[in-house]
C-alpha cells in the first residue's frame, strides 16, 4: 500500500487543481452577487440574522466567509500546484471548508424554515465528493453536515424562528437516508473501480493472472462493460508482453514473474525448484556464415525444441540474445540432470535451419538444483547456475554441468555419469 501511496496523490492532486479552479470562480461569483442583491434591497437580512448580528455586520460577515473562502482554495491550489502532490488531509480540509461556507450562508441568507435547503446542496456535494475524493473524506462531511444542520436548528429553536425539532429532525432522517444510499452505492462503485485498477496496475507490470468477474455484478453497467473489455484483451497483452516474439518462449519479464511466482510456491511447501541456464554454443558464427535471418530461424526452432523437452509444468524462456534458461518446479537433483541431458542429446541430433541452411549447434548447460525455504533464494540460484554454465563452456561445450557446494562442478557425459571440474 505505501508503494501506492505517491500515485494516489498524483491523482488527487490533479482532481483538487481543476475543482479548486471551478470553486473559486463559483465561491466569488455567489459574493458578488449576494452583495449586488442585498445592495438592490431584492435580499433583505433574515429576521434571525438581524436580532442575533445586525444588518451591517451581516453583510460584512457575507464578504469576509467568501473572502476566507477563496482565500482558502487560493492556498491549497498553489500548494497542490508547487508540490504536485495532495494527500487525503487535503481533500479533507477542502470538504470541511465546503460545509462551513454552506451552512454559515445558509445561516446569513436564508429564513430558518428554508434550511433544510443547506442539506440538499450538502447531497448534491456529498455524491462529488465520494466520486472523486472516497469514503472517508464523504463520511466526514456527512457528519459535518448532520452537525451544521442541528446547530442552526438549535439558533432557531432557541429564538423561536418558527422551527420545531420534530419536523428538523423528520428532515435529517430523510437526508440521512438519502445519504446512506448515496454512499453505498458509491461505495460499491468505488471497490469495483479499485478492483480494476488493481488489474490494470498488475498487468502493467506484467501480471495477467487475475481477471474481472463480470458473474459478480448482478445489475451490469459501464464498468461491467470495462471489466469485460479487460478480459477480452488480457490473453493478448499477456502474450505481447510476456513472451519473446522470435522464440514463442518467454521473455525476460515473464520469466521473471514466474521465477518469483514459482520460488513463493516452493517456499510454501517446502519443495526443491531447479533451474537450467542454457547457451546456444558459438551462435554468433551461425550469423556470420549464414546471415542474420538464417540466426533468426535457429533462435526460433530451439525455443521450440526447448518447449518440446522440457514438461509441461516447466517454464522456458529466452533471457537473451542466445541465452535460454528452464525452470522446473517440484524438481530434485536427478530430475535436474536428466532434464539436462535430454535438452543437450535433443540438439545433438538435431539439424536447425533445413533446408537452406542444415546448420548444427549444441548448447552448454549449467544446472542447479535446492530446496527452497524462503524466496531470498533467488539471486543465488541464479548465480549457481550461470557459474555451472561458464564451466560447461570453459571445459568444451556441448555439455551439462551441475553446480555443487563449494563451488566445484560435476560434468554430466551423455550416458548420464559425472566427472569433477576443477
Amino acid at each position: 500500500m505505501a508503494a501506492d501511496r505517491p500515485r494516489t496523490d498524483a491523482a488527487t492532486a490533479d482532481i483538487l487543481l481543476w475543482q479548486t479552479g471551478y470553486r473559486i470562480v463559483l465561491v466569488l461569483l455567489v459574493g458578488v452577487a449576494v452583495v449586488a442583491l442585498r445592495l438592490a434591497g431584492m435580499l433583505p437580512p433574515p429576521e434571525l440574522v438581524l436580532e442575533t448580528v445586525g444588518e451591517d455586520p451581516a453583510d460584512w460577515l457575507i464578504v469576509i466567509t467568501t473572502g476566507v473562502y477563496a482565500l482558502l482554495i487560493i492556498g491549497i491550489r498553489m500548494y497542490v500546484r508547487a508540490t504536485r502532490r495532495a494527500g487525503e488531509s487535503l481533500s479533507t480540509l477542502m470538504v470541511a471548508a465546503d460545509i462551513a461556507l454552506v451552512f454559515w450562508l445558509a445561516f446569513l441568507l436564508a429564513e430558518p424554515p428554508d434550511y433544510h435547503r443547506g442539506l440538499l446542496v450538502a447531497l448534491f456535494s456529498l455524491q462529488l465528493t465520494h466520486v472523486y475524493f472516497g469514503r472517508a473524506p464523504a463520511l466526514l462531511m456527512l457528519v459535518a453536515t448532520a452537525a451544521g444542520y442541528l446547530l442552526l436548528t438549535d439558533v432557531a429553536v432557541r429564538h423561536r424562528a418558527g422551527v420545531e425539532w420534530t419536523e428538523a429532525l423528520f428532515t435529517l432522517a430523510l437526508f440521512g437516508i438519502g445519504a446512506w444510499l448515496v454512499t453505498r452505492v458509491q461505495s460499491h462503485l468505488h471497490e469495483r473501480l479499485a478492483n480494476l485498477v488493481a488489474m490494470f496496475e498488475r498487468a502493467e507490470e506484467g501480471d495477467f493472472s487475475d481477471s474481472y468477474d463480470v458473474a459478480a455484478d448482478h445489475r451490469p453497467d459501464a464498468i461491467t462493460a470495462v471489466g469485460r473489455a479487460y478480459n477480452r484483451m488480457r490473453g493478448q497483452l499477456a502474450t505481447i508482453v510476456l513472451t519473446d516474439p522470435l522464440s514463442g518462449c518467454f521473455n525476460r519479464r515473464g520469466f521473471e514473474q514466474q521465477y518469483r511466482r514459482e520460488l513463493a510456491r516452493a517456499a510454501r511447501a517446502h519443495t526443491d525448484i531447479a533451474l537450467l541456464a542454457i547457451d546456444l554454443d558459438h551462435f554468433k558464427q551461425v550469423n556470420d556464415t549464414h546471415g542474420h535471418l538464417v540466426g533468426d530461424q535457429v533462435i526460433a526452432e530451439a525455443g521450440e525444441l526447448l518447449r518440446a523437452s522440457a514438461r509441461a509444468h516447466d517454464v522456458v524462456a529466452r533471457t537473451g540474445g542466445e541465452e535460454f534458461a528452464i525452470l522446473a518446479p517440484d524438481t530434485s537433483l536427478d530430475g535436474a540432470q536428466h532434464l539436462a541431458l535430454r535438452v543437450v542429446e535433443a540438439f545433438r541430433r538435431r539439424t536447425f535451419a533445413e533446408p537452406q541452411a542444415r546448420v548444427n549447434i549444441t548448447v552448454s548447460i549449467g544446472v542447479v538444483s535446492d530446496s527452497v525455504r524462503d524466496d531470498g533464494i533467488a539471486e543465488a540460484l541464479r548465480a549457481r547456475s550461470d557459474e555451472a554454465l561458464y564451466a560447461a563452456k570453459r571445459s568444451g561445450r556441448n555439455r551439462a554441468v551441475l553446480w555443487s557446494q563449494g563451488l566445484n562442478a560435476l560434468r554430466l557425459n551423455q550416458s548420464g555419469d559425472s566427472a569433477t571440474v576443477q
